[in-house]
């Protein structure tokens, strides 16, 4: 069994080198502080902010335009409709037969820079730091304990369950299943979802044994013990000034806005 989830080698970086406890409580800050903002120039200002850190992180940029891309895809698909509603106040500007909403445009714009530098934040907190360290690092800043061993155990399993899927159904495929619209399809379909179902609840169980033997007592440990230095507290009040900076400049810029 293998616990892989694609995180690259990133060379030693001034990111990679901060305390992974300030980095996630940065990060994570950052991340929240953009959340909620509305006008166009702060989110841009975020999203330049955030390509700034992956640039210090020393990400690899086909590992992390690949990611980015598939999420802002994704996220196309359901918002790229917003300039071409037209609601009364809206600014409008007419390209032939088309009239697209500026307004819609600005929100998309917003949303898109948003979504951009959130997940680019994610980026590299994720590939900057081991997990088992990251996991540490939230466990420090009094996350609960049963919240991180959750998400440990989702993201291990979860690729185990992956695969055990794509055992089935090239189980399926070696005896001539194809999937149709029938009731030989739909009865075949929740067939392997019951067999996933109940194989994940034997491997579940299996794990809960395994963890008891060994002693486990909820608590996270790790070998590797943290040590806060000027820089790492210097990098936390960039971040989180820089952050709360956008809050006010955004909070600013909505009177003229409207």
């Amino acid at each position: 069994m293998t616990l892989a989830f694609d995180i690259p080698e990133c060379p030693s970086s001034l990111v990679g080198r901060l305390d992974p406890r300030w980095k996630l409580a940065g990060v994570l800050l950052a991340a929240v502080a953009l959340a909620p903002v509305r006008t166009w120039s702060p989110a841009l200002a975020g999203l330049v902010g955030a390509l700034l850190l992956v640039a210090l992180g020393r990400l690899p940029w086909r590992w992390y335009l690949g990611r980015l891309g598939i999420a802002l895809t994704m996220f196309a698909l359901f918002l790229i409709w917003l300039p071409l509603v037209v609601e009364d106040g809206h600014a409008t500007c007419e390209f032939g037969f088309v009239t697209l909403s500026l307004t819609g445009l600005e929100r998309l714009v917003v949303l898109t820079a948003k979504l951009g530098a959130m997940i680019s934040l994610m980026l590299v907190l994720l590939a900057t730091a081991p997990l088992h360290d990251t996991f540490k690092a939230a466990h420090s800043l009094h996350v609960p304990g049963i919240v991180i061993h959750l998400v440990v155990l989702t993201y291990r399993y979860v690729l185990l369950l992956s695969e055990e899927f794509s055992r089935l159904r090239n189980a399926l495929r070696v005896r001539g299943f194809r999937a149709r619209a029938d009731a030989h399809g739909y009865r075949t379909i929740g067939q392997v979802a019951g067999t996933l179902l109940v194989r994940s609840g034997e491997r579940a169980e299996r794990v809960s044994q395994a963890m008891r033997c060994r002693g486990f007592d909820g608590q996270f440990r790790s070998l590797h013990d943290f040590h806060t230095r000027p820089a790492d507290v210097l990098a936390f009040a960039v971040i989180v000034g820089y952050a709360a900076f956008l809050v006010v400049w955004d909070w600013l810029a909505m009177p003229l806005a409207a």
